[in-house]
């Protein structure tokens, strides 16, 4: 078993030279307009074809847009934007494409994916954050965060650190969108927590969160350094899992002493994930 990671790593190597060689002659014909990460860093986004890398950065990118003008963020003016969490650019490419004018931020914890970024989006300034909080940016800095697919991985104990953070580094009256698994996500789940659909709803009713860290966790977190391109979860440092967020339990613990939470539209982000509107108080 040990001999199989090393082994499944060459195929994706594999795989990411083929997708390479494919792409560069799409490129030449004026068929692809964008770049394009590797296939191993695509699939770590849940894309394994290039389409649907494209496409759903359009299904999660398009609502947070239409509720960004809809609060009034000018996104045509040089305001500040960070992609928390930005993997390999997969909402920065529409992002940048259809505003181009705000000055662009990211971070993510995977070095493999920030590289791509930096090389393939020189105007956005991207980093690697560690695991844990904080972020190297001043307090009140961005006007506007986004983050799609994080807090459907974290904890209860490293949510609560992360929005924290996020409240620090995002101006008063600036909002954060952040996306979160909840009931819509759930009867895709039911594999993750061991139980019917039914019995899951129930339980999230009753506790208002439900987590499972990933059974390979431990053993991806040993081997992260052998072909990081190629490798699942570079940079996780603690839990990590599956989450699942009753829009009742955002409600009353995602609000505190620093956000209020404006809104919840359940399933709209890639017609699965929920939508959580934060406003920072000023």
């Amino acid at each position: 078993m040990n001999h199989a990671h090393p082994i499944k790593k060459m195929a994706k190597l594999g795989l990411n030279q083929l997708q390479r060689f494919q792409i560069e002659l799409e490129q030449g014909l004026g068929l692809i307009d964008f770049p394009v990460p590797p296939n191993s860093s695509m699939r770590k986004t849940s894309s394994r074809t290039v389409r649907h890398y494209y496409v759903s950065g359009i299904q999660t990118v398009m609502p947070i847009v239409s509720c960004a003008l809809q609060k009034g963020i000018a996104l045509n003016e040089r305001i500040r934007i960070l992609d928390f969490g930005c993997g390999v650019a997969r909402q920065l490419l529409h992002f940048t494409r259809r505003y181009p004018n705000p000055a662009y931020y990211a971070c993510d914890v995977d070095e493999t994916s920030i590289a791509f970024v930096q090389k393939a989006y020189p105007q956005v300034e991207a980093y690697v954050n560690a695991f844990q909080p904080p972020l190297k940016y001043l307090d009140g800095f961005f006007d506007l965060i986004y983050s799609v697919s994080i807090f459907s991985h974290l904890n209860r104990e490293d949510q609560g650190r992360w929005l924290a953070e996020l409240a620090r580094v995002v101006k008063p009256g600036g909002y954060c969108f952040l996306t979160t698994q909840g009931r819509v996500a759930l009867a895709r789940l039911t594999s993750t927590f061991g139980m019917e659909e039914a019995a899951c709803a129930r339980r999230l009713v009753e506790q208002g969160i439900l987590y499972k860290e990933y059974a390979f966790l431990h053993d991806s977190i040993q081997k992260q350094n052998t072909f990081k391109v190629a490798s699942d979860l570079v940079g996780i440092e603690g839990s990590y899992g599956n989450t699942v967020l009753a829009t009742e339990f955002i409600r009353a613990q995602w609000a505190n002493a620093d956000f209020e939470v404006v809104e919840i539209i359940e399933g709209i982000i890639d017609y699965i994930q929920d939508l959580v509107i934060l406003r920072r108080k000023r």
